[in-house]
């Protein structure tokens, strides 16, 4: 079924249709938010990923240009999202690098709470009792922002990426863990620490 576009989502999509037919590049979503009169980028962001949603166009993340119209003809492509399933990190670079990328996988869209940027394979069972469990691939929404009791994807002593849950009261940041046996962790301020996203879903064994 396809979903209805709101006024000024058929008029980015059109926007965006219109470039590529011109033989020009994809838009940025700071030139479409100039084309459609949207001051804010996150305002834009905001109706790109609705599009998304809606299965007319696919977010490439973490590149510029990074959006790719899908083909309506495809019967698939509004249920499912291509996903980057990414490696461990090196101390001091972002967890997603298209250098770290091992491959990519197209699964449904609606195993996932959060529109997710990426996967990354879990190794141990220290959050067991959530229901993450080794070998997993964990879903994460690129974020560097979180609240009091999220579970999120968090780089600590740089380079060692991690799924736990966040505790954070007034000045303590602690990442718990839920399982028995494994203690938490308590970020040292002195060494690399970093929010780098949300857990939005899961896909089993991958």
């Amino acid at each position: 079924m396809t979903l209805q576009l709101t006024s000024r989502q058929f008029n980015i999509l059109a926007f965006i249709r219109e470039r590529l037919e011109r033989g020009e590049e994809v838009p940025t979503l700071e030139e479409i938010g100039q084309a459609m009169g949207i001051p804010s980028v996150s305002a834009v962001l905001k109706h790109v990923r609705a599009l998304e949603a809606k299965g007319r166009l696919v977010i490439e993340p973490n590149r510029a240009r990074g959006i790719r119209l899908v083909r309506e003809e495809d019967p698939l492509a509004a249920d499912t999202l291509e996903l980057p399933l990414v490696g461990r990190i090196a101390a001091g670079e972002p967890i997603f690098s298209e250098a770290r990328v091992e491959r990519s996988l197209r699964v449904s869209r609606w195993l996932f709470r959060l529109q997710p940027d990426y996967l990354v394979r879990v190794i141990g069972d220290s959050m067991r009792d959530e229901g993450i469990l080794d070998g997993d691939l964990v879903a994460v929404h690129a974020t560097p922002v979180a609240r009091h009791g999220q579970v999120v994807a968090a780089r600590v002593a740089g380079d060692r990426f991690t799924i736990k849950r966040l505790y954070w009261q007034g000045d303590v940041i602690r990442l718990l863990p839920n399982s028995p046996g494994y203690q938490p962790i308590d970020p040292d301020p002195t060494e690399d620490f970093a929010i780098e996203g949300l857990f939005a879903g899961l896909v089993r064994g991958g």
